[in-house]
């Protein structure tokens, strides 16, 4: 299967007098899973919106296989974006949610069937755990046929047993998929995650080692001794 590429370059977005990305590089092939780490009110959540074109800024540069696309989102087979608040509707059954967020009867069957799904398909979305509304979510958006999916916090909040579920559920679909993924749940995203960035002062530094995350004073001492 031909590989696609996701470039994004030249991102800058100012709030007020505050630069809060400069220059921003991120770069995503289907077949890895990109983990984008940083403290919170660095930027993640605004870049993830605004290499998905949600979101305006004074400068971005967007290309998915050399193609520039300022608004990926208007194009159905581009890209998919999961956000940190829960999308689906808490008061109609799973099943009902399926059918209006899948058209293609065979994609509805694939979640219909999954085995973590099946047994809550006469429930409400609001009747799930966060774990099981977010498998689910993330479970539709994969039965979209876009080279990329962005996850904003896929596993925060979630229970122990889904973080693991929701990892393999990744890991199933990279042969067809890119992932940038950020969350605070960093170990999730390290054992998940072919690369690392940190985003820190407004740029995207790359990781090649835990001890990194220490010395740009991501992660405290001794959290991973």
């Amino acid at each position: 299967m031909p590989k696609h590429q996701l470039e994004a370059d030249s991102i800058r977005y100012q709030v007020g007098n505050r630069q809060l990305l400069t220059d921003v590089y991120l770069h995503c092939e289907t077949g890895e899973i990109v983990g984008l780490l940083g403290r919170n009110g660095c930027g993640k959540t605004t870049l993830l919106q605004i290499i998905f074109g949600t979101k305006a800024t004074e400068n971005k540069h967007i290309r998915i296989d050399n193609q520039v696309y300022p608004e990926p989102y208007k194009h159905q087979t581009l890209m998919a974006y999961l956000p940190q608040q829960d999308f689906l509707p808490k008061n109609i059954r799973l099943t009902k949610i399926i059918d209006l967020y899948l058209p293609a009867p065979k994609k509805r069957e694939v979640v219909k069937q999954d085995i973590r799904i099946q047994k809550h398909l006469h429930k409400r979305a609001d009747e799930l755990s966060k774990g099981e509304r977010r498998y689910l979510e993330l479970l539709l958006l994969l039965q979209l046929d876009v080279k990329f999916l962005l996850l904003d916090e896929p596993f925060s909040g979630v229970e122990p047993l889904y973080v693991e579920h929701i990892e393999m559920l990744l890991q199933s679909h990279l042969s067809t998929k890119g992932f940038i993924i950020t969350d605070h749940d960093y170990r999730s995203v390290l054992r998940v995650s072919r690369r690392i960035i940190l985003l820190a002062d407004g740029y995207c530094r790359p990781i090649t080692h835990e001890a990194e995350l220490l010395r740009w004073g991501y992660v405290p001492a001794g959290k991973f001794s």
